[in-house]
């Protein structure tokens, strides 16, 4: 498995393209704006084929280049039943896309708490973390975490938007994240990468 970041939008969302490696497979999370850079990002990965869409929560900075980048590769979109709602609801708090006329499909497949998910050769399991989001989630790979804005570098996920809960943010984290092994690379919505170790021990939140 190897990650590439591409960081997308007017507020620096954090995409990410997992690749298979062996088979040249690959995967898009959070497609969150210009979606020509991130396919031109899959080309350069070497990425042949894109069979999913992993779409952590339903915000506009993660979501505002879903239609561009499923229509370039026909992968199957992966969302959670409680958020898939956002994409047919656009305003001034959720949406950070120059176009606000933008409607997206129904995902294929709605994400669960705990199941398994093997796309492009790959398997993760699935954690719902609500609390930025009521259907926010985090996509526990080999070793890696793709948090969406979940957690962050010696912070946590912003709950002052619809759905938010301060309580439900800190329960997802300490039951579902910090329970991972300490050297799980936790890969967030935006800014840098950090680690559960390091946040278990520097979060400010989580002391």
């Amino acid at each position: 498995m190897k990650i590439y970041r591409i960081v997308v939008g007017p507020i620096q969302e954090n995409c990410y393209l997992i690749k298979n490696e062996q088979t040249g497979e690959g995967i898009i999370v959070d497609p969150g704006d210009e979606g020509g850079r991130i396919m031109r990002g899959v080309e350069q990965a070497g990425i042949g084929k894109v069979t999913a869409i992993f779409i952590t929560h339903g915000h506009g900075d993660h979501i505002s280049a879903l239609d561009e980048v499923k229509k370039a590769t026909g992968a199957k979109v992966y969302m959670s039943r409680e958020d898939a709602p956002m994409l047919r609801v656009w305003n001034s708090s959720l949406s950070y896309s120059t176009d606000r006329n933008k409607k997206f499909d129904p995902p294929d497949v709605y994400f669960e708490d705990g199941m398994t998910v093997t796309e492009a050769g790959m398997t993760f399991r699935i954690a719902a973390t609500p609390g930025h989001t009521k259907g926010g989630v985090c996509i526990i790979g080999d070793g890696c975490v793709f948090c969406g804005d979940t957690v962050f570098l010696e912070s946590v996920g912003r709950t002052d938007l619809p759905g938010g809960s301060y309580d439900a943010i800190l329960e997802s984290i300490r039951t579902k994240i910090l329970t991972l092994p300490d050297e799980y690379v936790l890969y967030p919505g935006h800014g840098p990468e950090t680690t559960v170790g390091w946040e278990r021990r520097r979060n400010p939140f989580l002391q």
